[in-house]
């Protein structure tokens, strides 16, 4: 068994190599081949469960390998040549981590090999001018201000979701449905977001969602505050139908949420596209940005502070520790950037302002 483990990593980083050479055969291939009908059938399969299927599986293999750590601890203790059953037992993990890493490639992974979104779609994405990034800004700001006035609102004077993260993941649908008609590669199955049960544990750790390729399900936050949750439902759906890059999900989750037909949506969706917006300019022109940010309605001021509440809320060590974590894994799968790279959906912004400008 070990000797197939090890044939599996080596299986793996073969083929890894190899798709990085040729992102358009990727996409051909793989992207529109393979993992539609793979992202298809986990949708079937899985989709109809009421709870996150990868978040038992989590549970399941975390409770499995504490049991195998404190076994392993015992034999180590009491082994006559600790050093030789260390390394055999180090050794043994690694090769034990090759299936799972070429099942993570097969069932999703080789997306992140795939061409970039802007090439299949055809958006000009070279570098933005001051100009651009400015007008991209005011006209997401003035896109929230106006979405924001008929969203709902609590007792504090916070969008409100209209029957909560129940029904954003039902209404999800229309949104993905029109950003497909635009792009049709977006297409894809309904695969339902899940409520994620160890929702505080995923704030600690400052992570907003995740998605599970070796299940399909996009798993959601349940402690967000609410002008958040549709684009963050949004964005786990857009690695779903095989969207990998951070940038891209982030642009994708904030095209369907523009375009949904529900206001809370199309709220969430120019609200998280104007704070990524505003982050890329402050580098050129802060004092821009102090203008701008002053232009804000007060509604759309008692959200910002309703987002800023939650993640002071759940500010500790152990965010560095997730952000840390998701860098890493970022890096590894060919994004530069790391988390960083989730602001460069503003590059797509940019380049979808200069398609709709272009006569």
């Amino acid at each position: 068994m070990t000797k197939l483990a090890w044939a599996c990593w080596l299986l793996a980083l073969a083929a890894r190599f190899l798709a990085a050479t040729d992102p358009g055969r990727v996409e051909s291939l793989y992207a529109r081949g393979l993992y539609p009908r793979i992202a298809f059938a986990l949708a079937s399969l899985v989709g109809g469960l009421p709870f996150s299927l990868a978040e038992a599986l989590f549970l399941g293999a975390s409770l499995a390998a504490l049991v195998a750590v404190v076994r392993f601890l015992g034999r180590l203790r009491r082994g006559p040549d600790r050093r030789r059953t260390l390394l055999s037992g180090l050794g043994g993990t690694v090769a034990a981590l090759g299936p799972v890493y070429l099942a993570f490639l097969l069932l999703w992974g080789f997306n992140y090999q795939r061409q970039p979104f802007a090439a299949s779609v055809g958006l000009d994405t070279r570098p933005a001018r001051a100009e651009e990034l400015e007008a991209l800004c005011r006209r997401l700001l003035a896109e929230a201000d106006e979405r924001r006035q008929t969203a709902a609102q609590d007792a504090h004077g916070v969008m409100r979701l209209e029957g909560g993260l129940a029904s954003a993941v039902a209404r999800l649908g229309p949104g993905f449905e029109a950003a497909s008609g635009r792009h049709a590669l977006l297409a894809g199955p309904a695969a339902p977001a899940k409520p994620v049960g160890l929702s505080m544990a995923l704030s600690y750790l400052g992570i907003s969602g995740v998605f599970s390729p070796f299940t399909g399900e996009p798993n959601v936050n349940t402690t967000l505050p609410d002008p958040e949750l549709p684009f963050v439902i949004a964005h786990e759906t857009a690695h779903q139908r095989g969207i990998a890059r951070e940038d891209e999900a982030n642009y994708v989750a904030s095209l369907a949420c523009r375009l949904h037909p529900d206001a809370d949506f199309r709220y969430s969706g120019s609200l998280l596209a104007s704070i990524h917006a505003l982050a890329a300019l402050r580098s050129i022109s802060p004092e821009a940005v102090a203008e701008l940010s002053r232009s804000r309605s007060d509604p759309v001021r008692r959200d910002l502070v309703a987002l800023q509440a939650w993640s002071d809320r759940y500010r500790t060590p152990l965010r560095s520790l997730g952000e840390a974590v998701n860098d890493g894994y970022l890096r590894s799968q060919g994004q530069r950037d790391g988390v960083r790279s989730y602001g460069r959906m503003v590059d797509l912004l940019i380049a979808e302002q200069r398609a709709e400008h272009t006569p």
